[in-house]
């Protein structure tokens, strides 16, 4: 039963730094200096935490590990230790930070609350300089994360040692909530006072040619880390059960294989290897060949491997750079299973994937699902749900064939399907207009723009996944939306292309067309012909014409122009509402994410403009306002509210913003009434939404910052929708 409202991740990671308030002016100053060298060190070693933990800022479209990290350059109140059932803090501690009275009374207040929480919680205070253990005693009590021994020509090195310390101590505390035998998460919160049991990796090597890389590994592992290692028989206590033994210590460990010439040959090493597939226990591969194996063993692939230059070791064993890349491969391993469970619990609450379903953390193989298929004595059909993304149809094909009882997903092909988990194209060929733009509340929120382009490609995603059509109006600028959602299509449609090749079926000439984006004069202008050659097969762009109202004649239609006085600032409002309307009558749907209230080309802000037009079609409309922006806005006067960004004194504050409103006024018959809009928003009300959502749903959508929780309220409604109205 879906308990939306009730909605507790199992684990937020938030980021706590000093804000420099004489930073942003400084970067006005520099305007001619890079993004680069205008950043401040701390400000890149906060989203390095991000991109590690939540989604990659520098490559976007890849998936990353999921987990939900906020940013904080003020001291956050105590209400964030209530969203989620483990709030992780981690201080970025300078100089700067303890001069600050604000920040020390903010800190204990934190500190105090997390250690009432009996460990619920944790505050992972991080030293970037020496002076970071003068903050106030009661923060300095709790041991540190010592990044201050790092220079700054040694960044890189100071956010690897950090994510790979954060990513110990996450994977402690998932593993500390969950039964060691099933590796479930369990309700309880912890509750030991003791720092939990440290992660075991689980030295898999052959004797006779790995022994010495593994006795590398384990004394750089000794010498440099918490990690715990499981070496040899010399780890089994006298009168203990050798087999029992080394099961058991690889179900609670990482599997690391030491692949060498011999491995494969050895009876221990296969059964050691077995042994951590059929339990889903991570596994990680080091390749470590020097000449030859005379027989590769098969059941080592589906896994992340990690060459090494075993020659150069074996000219200087002393060489071992390569074990720390060995021991974060294993980590994350580690955390990505453990999140894995975690996180398909918490999509299980709020119903975006079908109770039944059996965690497989590690994509599945001929030897899991045999195993299942033997093991199940019932013959009943089992379902597994693996990680995105989904495996190809060829191998689809035979694991199929060869346990056709065993049914296996992923999070994403499975969303919204009620109960089952085969894809059923839930929203074939439902056009959808998605109105997403930078929103100038991220901040004060705790985020920033990767927040809202992880909101909108996860939303994408799912919405093709169940084969909806996307339309977007916006430009081609070098990593923006819609160019983020281009690549995301062609993924798509790739995987689609795919899938008829292996079924043989008559291709699809639809199926390339997932995506329309609309483009108003003057910007089509800026589109090059290799550009729009590049694009020519998949039909993306639709070029709206400059209203015939506007009345230029075809040298000005030719011809770009900014909105830099209020006669060209007038061409381009009526130009981006012709686009905005044409879009309106070819979408069935549409998603309001962020937004500009200040600073934009138009008459009015954008999303407001295309709330209008939906409302006026009492077209369903999904209002994500979590991430503040126009949509927080237009929330505000949907629930009767008169927000005052949606005012002439307000808009006027934008630069010839009243120029251009006396030029309306004075030559053409066109009228911008906010207090007209502010009513219509109001008469329409959340029953006026239309999206097959309740009040209180709507409610929490107005506010979730939760990602999932978005896709799962969007998915629901946009159903119900599709069913009442045959769409």
């Amino acid at each position: 039963m879906s308990n939306h409202n009730n909605y507790l991740p199992t684990l937020t990671i938030r980021v706590l730094w000093f804000k420099d308030p004489e930073q942003d002016k400084d970067k006005d100053k520099d305007s001619n200096k890079t993004t680069e060298e205008n950043s401040d060190p701390v400000d890149k070693l906060a989203e390095s935490i991000y991109s590690a933990f939540c989604r990659s800022i520098e490559h976007p479209l890849d998936r990353g590990m999921g987990i939900p990290v906020f940013f904080h350059r003020t001291p956050p109140g105590l209400d964030v230790l209530n969203q989620s059932r483990h709030t992780i803090l981690v201080v970025l501690v300078d100089d700067r930070m303890v001069i600050n009275p604000e920040w020390n009374e903010g800190l204990v207040t934190l500190a105090q609350a997390v250690q009432a929480s009996n460990q619920q919680h944790r505050i992972y205070p991080v030293s970037l300089t020496a002076n970071a253990f003068n903050l106030n005693p009661a923060i300095t009590t709790t041991n540190f994360i010592r990044l201050h021994r790092y220079t700054k020509s040694r960044q890189a090195e100071q956010s690897a040692q950090l994510t790979l310390t954060l990513t110990h101590e996450l994977c402690r505390l998932l593993l500390a909530g969950q039964d060691t035998s099933s590796r479930q998460p369990t309700i309880e919160p912890i509750s030991s006072r003791l720092s939990p049991t440290p992660v075991k990796l689980f030295l898999s090597h052959a004797k006779a040619d790995g022994e010495e890389l593994a006795e590398t590994l384990r004394d750089h592992i000794e010498t440099t880390s918490a990690v715990q290692i499981f070496f040899d028989t010399n780890d089994i206590a006298p009168g203990f059960d050798f087999r029992t033994e080394i099961k058991g210590n690889i179900e609670r460990s990482v599997l690391v294989v030491l692949l060498t010439d011999h491995y494969a040959s050895r009876t221990w090493c296969r059964r050691e290897v077995l042994w951590a597939k059929q339990n889903n226990c991570p596994l990680v591969v080091v390749h470590a060949v020097r000449d030859r194996e005379e027989r590769s063993f098969p059941y080592l692939g589906n896994t992340p491997v990690i060459r090494i230059a075993v020659q150069d070791f074996d000219a200087n064993p002393q060489q071992n750079n390569w074990c720390a890349q060995v021991v974060v491969l294993a980590l994350n391993e580690m955390l990505r299973s453990c999140w894995f469970r975690a996180h398909l619990n918490d999509l299980k609450q709020i119903s975006l994937i079908p109770d039944h379903l059996e965690p497989c953390p590690s994509p599945p193989e001929m030897l899991t699902v045999m195993a299942k298929q033997t093991n199940n004595k019932a013959a009943t059909d089992i379902h597994l749900i693996y990680p995105d993304p989904p495996l190809g149809m060829e191998e689809r094909q035979l694991l199929t064939q060869a346990a056709p009882n065993v049914h296996f997903t992923t999070p994403t092909s499975c969303a919204g399907l009620s109960g089952k988990i085969e894809n059923e194209a839930l929203l074939e060929g439902l056009n959808i207009g998605i109105s997403i733009s930078n929103s100038p509340n991220l901040e004060e929120l705790g985020m920033n723009k990767a927040h809202l382009d992880n909101a909108m490609i996860e939303i994408a995603r799912h919405l093709l996944s169940q084969d909806a059509h996307l339309s977007y109006g916006g430009d081609l600028r070098p990593g923006g939306f819609t160019e983020q959602l281009l690549e995301l299509v062609w993924t798509y449609d790739n995987q689609q292309e795919e899938q008829q090749k292996s079924w043989q079926v008559e291709k699809d000439e639809t199926a390339s067309r997932r995506l329309t984006n609309f483009v108003a004069w003057p910007n089509n202008l800026n589109y090059l012909p290799t550009v729009l050659a590049q694009h020519h097969l998949k039909s993306v762009f639709k070029f709206i014409e400059p209203p015939s109202d506007l009345n230029l004649d075809t040298p000005q239609q030719k011809t770009f122009v900014e909105p830099d006085t209020p006669e060209h600032r007038y061409w381009w409002f009526r130009s981006l509402t012709a686009m905005r309307e044409r879009m309106a009558t070819e979408i069935k749907a549409r998603i309001i994410l962020g937004g500009q209230i200040r600073g934009y080309s138009g008459g009015i802000p954008g999303l407001l403009e295309e709330m209008l037009l939906a409302i006026r079609q009492k077209q369903p409309v999904f209002l994500l306002g979590g991430m503040g922006g126009c949509a927080r806005v237009i929330i505000d006067a949907i629930e009767g509210r008169h927000p005052h960004e949606l005012s002439v004194e307000y808009q006027s504050k934008n630069e010839g913003y009243a120029e251009f409103l006396s030029y309306v006024d004075e030559y053409t018959e066109t009228r911008i009434d906010y207090p007209a809009m502010v009513d219509e928003l109001q008469q329409a009300g959340i029953a006026g939404l239309n999206n097959g959502l309740t009040e209180d749903e709507n409610r929490l959508l107005f506010m979730t910052p939760y990602v999932p929780v978005m896709v799962a309220l969007v998915l629901k409604g946009l159903a119900v929708c599709k069913n009442l109205k045959g769409a």
